[in-house]
């Protein structure tokens, strides 16, 4: 007989469990970076640190409160879906991103273009597919969005998948953890791409093209980014 799917909590504890998730990712967040500044060695593992605990922390809690694999988005059902969804955005934003790169880098920061690929350019493969983009979707678009949108459930739809606030929130969330430690304005632009990551997870109700696609354009970033010096 197959396992039952656990219960999902009533309003009051999902309530509970958004505000304690997103308060609790951000403190330790910035906590981790803090304290990167003034001990070597956590500023050099802080980043494993964190990702890791947005990794396993979904995982640990999965069997209480209706957390599952499902839930979770772990789950290889909707594939090809993720597979064309992130082949047509791929081909939708590349040029522009890479020409708002270059003209960012050359008339505002006044960098000269250099072609060029990163030295560690297989470490940053493995580095942003393996953990980065999955350990951060596994969190926020698996785990802290499926739970506000029980929430707040979408009422409206964008392109075929339900979009509404919990989405947004979790996009807010999702730049907030790149600020806080930081304090640069400019790390709040990843909200934008937040805003795809969790259309694509909404739309197939699997993680597999949201982190596909944040991978994507991380070493896209790191590519653009080798070429201005």
């Amino acid at each position: 007989m197959a396992d039952a799917e656990p219960a999902a909590p009533e309003r009051p504890a999902l309530v509970r469990e958004a505000w304690v998730a997103s308060v609790g990712i951000l403190l330790t967040l910035g906590l981790i970076k803090h304290l990167g500044q003034a001990v070597p060695l956590l500023g050099k593992y802080g980043g494993t640190v964190a990702l890791g605990l947005q990794l396993y922390l979904p995982l640990m809690l999965r069997g209480r409160n209706g957390v599952s694999n499902e839930s979770l988005g772990l789950t290889l059902k909707a594939w090809r879906v993720d597979l064309k969804a992130w082949a047509v955005w791929a081909v939708v934003v590349t040029v522009p991103f890479a020409l708002g790169h270059h003209y960012w880098q050359t008339l505002v920061m006044h960098r000269p273009f250099m072609p060029a690929l990163p030295e560690d350019l297989l470490q940053r493969f493995i580095m942003q597919t393996v953990v980065v983009a999955l350990a951060e979707e596994l969190f926020f678009r698996g785990y802290l969005q499926e739970r506000l949108q029980q929430l707040w459930p979408a009422r409206r739809t964008l392109f075929g998948a339900p979009f509404g606030a919990a989405i947004l929130v979790t996009s807010a969330v999702f730049a907030l953890a790149h600020f806080v430690g930081e304090y640069n304005f400019a790390r709040l632009g990843p909200f934008f791409p937040s805003l795809l990551f969790g259309w694509l997870r909404a739309r197939s109700r699997s993680i597999v093209g949201a982190a596909a696609f944040h991978a994507y354009a991380n070493l896209l970033g790191d590519l653009l980014w080798a070429s201005y010096r």
